[in-house]
């Protein structure tokens, strides 16, 4: 009677162990999405990816080239008839604060990078708050549900509280993936373990590939028919998608590189095998 039950039991045990392995690739999979996911946004918003960013946005938003030949006579009409050190740079949406022998001797390009550089950093350090109430939107002409829209609320996720959260997020993530990695080892055999990894990070970084290109595409495509100031802001989006576009091509070639040499060590593998024993029968 008792037969029936241990053969039910042996047969049993490899489909537990099967649906465990998937259980946990499957949950490694989608940690290392989120990962993946959360390592973009700690380099999109470090501090130096993030000024920079933001420095564009200000240039394209303010329309800079345009009324610095204006804020350059207002500058330096401040800093020869006021009493304050440093001078702010009249009539701009961001606080920008200039010494005031700094304000009379820059001039052109050399002021123009100085104002965005102070106006990136402070954007940077307190958000969109940051900005004059309504200054300049009146001509910006953005849809609030737009891509140009989308793309500009991105960009006030782009501080210093933010790349805070998500390094801490990112650190988490990368703990939870490291012990479900280390089940998955555990539970699989031999070469079979190089395989389920590749293929949990090729599970994951693929699709986050085809999303980034899919977005830029997105981005390249609204630029067809936006007025310059839109466009401006769009061709931000192109070029901050090339951050995940890089990270998720380099992680779905390692995928498929790690996978490509486990499965060739499992052919060898089984060829040796089948000739050890051809030789031991003969």
């Amino acid at each position: 009677m008792t037969a029936p039950s241990a053969e039910n039991g042996s047969t049993l045990k490899p489909l537990l162990l099967a649906a465990s392995q998937w259980l946990i690739g499957a949950s490694l999979a989608v940690m290392l999405t989120l990962l993946f996911l959360a390592v973009t946004a700690v380099q999109l918003s470090s501090q130096s990816v993030g000024e920079r960013i933001l420095r564009r946005s200000v240039a394209v938003s303010t329309n800079i080239d345009a009324i610095l030949p204006d804020l350059q006579a207002a500058l330096e009409e401040e800093a020869r008839e006021g009493d304050a050190d440093p001078v702010r740079v009249p009539d701009f949406p961001i606080p920008v604060d200039i010494p005031r022998d700094d304000a009379l001797a820059l001039d052109g390009t050399a002021l123009r990078e100085r104002i965005l550089s102070e106006a990136g950093a402070t954007l940077y350090r307190e958000g969109m708050s940051a900005w004059a109430g309504a200054d300049d939107d009146g001509d910006q002409r953005i849809e609030t549900i737009s891509v140009a829209g989308a793309l500009k609320r991105g960009l006030g996720l782009i501080m210093d509280e933010n790349h805070d959260r998500m390094v801490i997020a990112a650190v988490v993530l990368g703990l939870l993936s490291a012990v479900l990695a280390a089940l998955l080892v555990a539970s699989v055999r031999s070469w079979g373990r190089l395989v389920a990894l590749s293929a949990a990070t090729i599970a994951a970084a693929l699709p986050l590939l085809a999303a980034a290109v899919g977005v830029r595409f997105v981005f390249r495509t609204a630029q067809e028919e936006a007025d310059p100031f839109v466009y401006g802001l769009l061709e931000l989006g192109v070029e901050a998608m090339w951050v995940p576009i890089r990270n998720y091509l380099a992680l779905t070639a390692l995928g498929f590189a790690v996978m490509l040499v486990a499965l060739m060590f499992i052919w060898a593998s089984s060829r040796w095998a089948t000739s050890a024993a051809d030789t031991a029968a003969t």
